[in-house]
């Protein structure tokens, strides 16, 4: 699947990125590519899903504008968030040691290749 082999590209290229994942708006993973077993990825997709869709509706709410990128930063990692369209979103998680400017432009890629593919 050509979804699947942007993000492999992304996690590749993306100096410490622990794993890519395209989701619908319900948090439901379309495709991804981790560096993680099992059904982590999946996991923290449906997760953050549910962030996005709190974060949009106050952003909406406060700003009457919508969400361009939402980053979350902690120790444990970097999470970057970018809608693709209205109906779906990739997420990007990055070491916390790396920096965000390599994985804010591959996301950016990202989302431009899978436009083209939707």
């Amino acid at each position: 699947m050509i979804f699947k082999q942007i993000l492999e590209r992304v996690v590749l290229e993306t100096q410490g990125a622990i794993g890519a994942i395209f989701l619908d708006r319900e948090g439901e993973e379309i495709a991804h590519h981790s560096i993680l077993d099992g059904d982590e990825m999946k996991l923290m997709g449906a997760h953050y899903g549910i962030v996005w869709l709190e974060m949009e509706s106050m952003v909406n709410r406060h700003l009457a504008a919508s969400a361009a990128e939402v980053i979350f930063v902690s120790e444990k990692g970097i999470c970057l968030l970018q809608p693709v369209q209205k109906e779906y979103m990739v997420l990007l998680i990055v070491e916390p040691s790396e920096g965000i400017g390599q994985a804010r432009r591959w996301l950016r890629w990202a989302v431009s290749e899978i436009q083209k593919e939707i």
